[in-house]
Order: C-alpha cells, then structure tokens, then sequence
C-alpha cells in the first residue's frame, strides 16, 4: 500500500474487513469527515469501488455527504473510488433505507436539541496508550472518536490489530448511548447532529485513527 498517500494510516486487516463486505450495502465513514453509502465492491490498488446500494427503495446511485454540516441533501453519483487508507470507519447491517437520506424538519429539530446536549463535555480516558486501555474496554458501553470528527457509541466487541467493532449499545445513557442502537456523530450529518442506527449494526474501525476514547 506504499501507492497511498496517506501510508501511515494503512491498515492491511482492516482492509480484509472491508473485503468480507464485497457486494454489501455499507456505510463508509472517511477520515477527511464525509460519508458514502452504497454497495461495496473489490478493492484494487488501495482503492474500493462503491457502487450504487441494492434494494434500498427510492435509492438508485451512491449517497455522497461532504463534511458540510449545512447540506441537507445528499449528492447522487453513479460510482465513487475511495482509498481505502482513507476510511475510519465501515457500518454493515440491515440498511433498509439510505442513512445519508434528507431529514425532516421535525427529525431535524429533534436532533438539533439532542446536539447541544451532546456538545456538552465528555470526560475521556487518558490518551496514553490508548490502544492497550481500549482492549480493557471489550464487552462495555463505550464511545470512540476518530480522525474526520467521527464518534462512534455502542458496545465494544473485540480489539484486534487495530481494529475495532462496535455494535448496539446494551443500555441507555443520554444523550450518546441509545438501547439496541449504534450512536454516530460526524460532519457531514446535517449540524453534526446525532444519528442512531437501531438493530444488528456493527461499526468496523480503523483504529490508527483513533484519538480518544469516550466512558459515558
């Protein structure tokens, strides 16, 4: 993966995570701050081809997000070829509608008051070897933040190689942990708004961009 420019976050198990997704629906979380959500294809070269999602009704190209909290819409392409070095984060599961998709006003108000909760402080693990204190962490409700302004809340499954899945929390604790459902925060949610995804959802992390570790 020398080809990349972004060598120093490349993470060749990470990249065999991806490549079990090839031909699925996923969301792709980037370290750059935008999101993409279509089907996921072979990687070639460093690079992932996403194409446009299968059985999403409504949904016939790839849902593109920029880290622009003011765009309330997603952009439709027909392809999109990522550097898979570029990517923090993968979420799989049972998308029955694209998480990228326009939100309400009433969705939107809502999410806006639950943001300026969440903008409140949050007190973090010691960012000393984080990678060793996070693997203490398996089996509990935790959040963790990535480079791209991401922020991930849910129960920790495993840490390995330097990477990480996150699935749906087994409590509630507001503003960011949500019973059943994987929490997400990020830029290119309109506002940065909080946004849940309930049931069998798992988040794939690269944890060479991982920056802090959340205990709520």
């Amino acid at each position: 993966m020398s080809n990349t420019p972004l060598p120093h976050l490349c993470n060749k198990k990470f990249v065999c995570e991806i490549e079990s997704l090839c031909d699925r629906n996923a969301l792709f979380l980037l370290v750059d701050g935008s999101a993409v959500f279509g089907r996921s294809g072979r990687i070639d070269d460093c690079v992932i081809c996403v194409s446009p999602p299968i059985g999403i009704t409504g949904v016939t190209l790839v849902q593109f997000r920029p880290p622009n909290s003011n765009l309330t819409t997603a952009i439709g392409v027909s392809q999109i070829l990522i550097d898979v070095c570029n990517i923090a984060h993968v979420v799989e599961g049972p998308f029955q509608t694209s998480p990228l998709a326009p939100i309400s006003t009433l969705a939107a108000v809502n999410l806006q008051r639950t943001t300026q909760i969440a903008s409140q402080p949050i007190a973090t693990r010691p960012q000393r070897e984080l990678l060793d204190e996070l693997c203490d962490l398996q089996s509990q409700n935790i959040g963790i933040t990535t480079l791209g302004g991401w922020s991930i809340f849910g129960i920790l499954g495993w840490v390995d190689d330097c990477v990480s899945v996150i699935s749906a929390a087994t409590t509630t604790n507001p503003p960011v942990l949500t019973l059943s459902s994987i929490t997400i925060v990020g830029p290119a949610f309109p506002s940065a708004t909080l946004f849940t995804l309930l049931g069998s959802f798992r988040v794939w992390s690269n944890l060479r961009t991982l920056t802090q570790v959340i205990l709520p």
